[in-house]
């Protein structure tokens, strides 16, 4: 048998012509996620996307780009929110592609320039299952049709969810492990310069999108290494252990921070859920089947798989139908105990199986390929597979028929702020100053968009207390308020001394109640006097000013000139009576201050024993009094 691959695009050219039909598809299909005319106008405009998480990436992905511009780092020390805190990648990972294509783009805060991000970045998934397949060996046409195949996969309903929700992340590095995973087999049969470098730059793609998926790929790799491995000469395992240096080493510059602050994240409450039953985690066939049906057509799909592993097996690309198969077979076993398994997300499943079914397509595609080509329709089957892609993308009406038939979720993203939001934004700036910050009620349930409050300090230039991420699962997060509670305790059994010690503390002069319980609680408090009263969703808005001293200084005297994601600076510092200055400002290792002879370089810390926050606050101690001085994350 003759291994050299013939059947690839190089020996059959104009099947080119189809994966850039795939690829049109897939970019009208995307287009319509941004307005319902699929007018790259919608990408261009400087109205954000709000759904899910994406105001949080596209807020934290500007600061990770300004500051990678700045010091070659994307963490930094953001004290607009909470307090101060440290914007890691424990905090909010899902923000690296953002910040990639923010740092790209060459701008600050740019909502266009993440929409046209988004937009390349999902182009990538049907261009992804092409490059797949021919990994697994399938011939030119067969490749196209898997590419087909892709553009279906990315708008069901579990994909669908993970754009909404602005996990491009899970998603990004779940089409960089069916990549691997079907060259990696093309290594092992014909080891070469272009698998190299397909492993090489797909590793490196996968550890920057989500290091944890990718950590989930090495016991495959482990078992494959072991099964190839004693057949292979002395070059190829020097190339596999490049493989493994080159998606590695390129990451290792934000890998080592995301190590280091993973204690930043709060402990799970309540005793270690025990692991379920074998018996739980196996199920019954009910089970799987509608893991299978959460896709299109899921249980075909299975069938048709197991019929293409089969005939890529016979075909000669054993280790293609291995390792597709193993692969395939973990992600659904980790989807059955993460279903069981009370601690994990409800929605771990929905990340999953995605994956198992685009591992499953490569081999569905070859199996229908295979079996019409023997009729002398597979070319024709697959032109046609790509017309109607390219009419789901392009031709579907208002009322989505097509997709309909498809079984597959082509609603838009929640593009651009309301009228409602635009007059809170605009009472905000009116009513409020820098001078103090604004305590945000995080609501009472989640509603449409409702993240935008992330981006709250580029849109009005104030602080804030809340509104970042009510889930964000880090310390400083404890300063919030929400669902008629506030940092955990019912704002209706908390006096007016607590609510004066708390305000005192973080330097609250404005207060947005969003809730009955917050705009009751607040009405009653003697110092909040109705600033505004407005609506969002509908539902009643009011902003109470504070009659309040406001300083950011707690102890001793400043003058707090301007806090940004680079430096925080203060003049005409004088200390207490023991010689320190208190700050309402949380502490995180590697704050430094200058001139250097304060603290010796580095600041104390001072115990938040009023109101209970688990995160300490900045102490200074000076020898006396000083012009001026500069607190700097140094991250180090």
């Amino acid at each position: 048998m003759d291994d050299t691959p013939t059947d690839g695009f190089r020996h059959h050219p104009r099947w080119l012509l189809g994966v850039v039909a795939v690829a049109c598809a897939q970019a009208g299909l995307l287009l319509g996620l941004f307005g319902p005319h699929r007018a790259f106008a919608d990408l261009l405009d400087d109205r954000p996307v709000l759904s899910g998480r994406h105001p949080l990436h596209l807020y934290h992905g500007t600061l990770g780009a300004e500051a990678f511009r700045a010091r070659g780092a994307t963490t930094v020390y953001d004290p607009n929110f909470q307090a101060g805190y440290a914007k890691t990648p424990v905090f909010d990972g899902a923000c690296r592609p953002a910040e990639l294509v923010l740092w790209l783009a060459g701008r600050g805060y740019s909502p266009a320039a993440y929409k046209v991000g988004l937009f390349g970045l999902l182009l990538l998934v049907p261009l992804g299952f092409v490059l797949a397949a021919r990994g697994a060996g399938l011939p030119a046409g067969a490749a196209v049709l898997a590419g087909a195949a892709g553009v279906v996969i990315s708008a069901t309903g579990p994909v669908h969810r993970l754009i909404d929700e602005g996990e491009i992340d899970y998603l990004l590095a779940g089409l960089a492990v069916v990549v691997f995973v079907c060259w990696l087999a093309r290594y092992a049969k014909w080891f070469g310069v272009d698998s190299w470098l397909v492993l090489a730059v797909t590793a490196a793609a996968g550890w920057y999108a989500h290091p944890v998926v990718w950590v989930g790929v090495l016991p495959v790799v482990v078992v494959f290494y072991v099964a190839v491995a004693p057949r292979q000469e002395l070059a190829w395992h020097l190339g596999l252990l490049g493989v493994v240096a080159a998606g590695i080493a390129p990451n290792a510059w934000w890998l080592t921070d995301w190590v280091r602050y993973w204690w930043h994240r709060e402990p799970s409450p309540g005793e270690p859920a025990p692991l379920p039953t074998w018996q739980a985690v196996a199920g019954g066939p009910s089970d799987y089947a509608a893991l299978l049906n959460s896709v299109p057509f899921g249980v075909p799909v299975a069938v048709l798989s197991a019929a293409g592993l089969v005939l890529l097996w016979k075909s000669g690309h054993r280790g293609a139908a291995g390792l597709v198969a193993v692969t395939a077979a973990g992600a659904v076993a980790l989807a059955r105990l993460s279903a069981e398994w009370p601690q994990c997300a409800p929605d771990t499943p929905d990340r999953l199986i995605p994956l198992a079914a685009g591992l499953l397509a490569v081999p569905a595609s070859f199996a229908v390929w295979a079996v019409l080509a023997r009729f002398k329709l597979a070319g024709l089957v697959t032109l046609a597979a790509v017309a109607g892609v390219l009419l789901l993308g392009w031709a579907d009406g208002p009322t989505r028929p097509l997709a309909s038939v498809a079984q597959v979720d082509c609603r838009p993203l929640l593009v651009g702020l309301s009228g409602e939001q635009d007059e809170l934004v605009a009472a905000l700036k009116r009513h409020t100053t820098p001078e103090a910050r604004i305590l945000w009620d995080d609501g009472d349930e989640p509603r449409p968009g409702w993240n935008w409050t992330a981006l709250l300090p580029v849109l009005t230039d104030r602080a804030y207390l809340g509104g970042l991420d009510p889930a964000c699962g880090v310390e400083s997060g404890f300063c919030r308020m929400q669902a008629g509670c506030l940092t955990g305790r019912p704002l209706a059994a908390r006096p007016d001394a607590e609510l004066d010690r708390f305000c005192h503390w973080y330097n609250v002069g404005w207060v947005v109640g969003r809730t009955p319980a917050a705009i009751e609680r607040w009405s009653k408090y003697p110092a909040a006097a109705v600033a505004a009263r407005l609506t969002e969703d509908g539902r009643p808005v009011v902003l109470f000013e504070l009659k309040r001293p406001r300083s950011f200084v707690l102890s001793g005297s400043a003058t707090w000139d301007g806090a940004t994601t680079t430096r925080v600076t203060l003049s005409n510092v004088v200390p207490d009576r023991e010689g320190v200055v208190d700050l309402s400002l949380h502490w995180a290792d590697g704050l430094r201050v200058y001139p250097s002879y304060v603290n010796r370089g580095e600041p104390d810390w001072v115990e938040a024993v009023d109101v209970g926050d688990p995160v300490r606050h900045v102490r200074l101690r000076l020898p006396g009094p000083v012009p001026r001085l500069t607190l700097v994350w140094e991250n180090r």
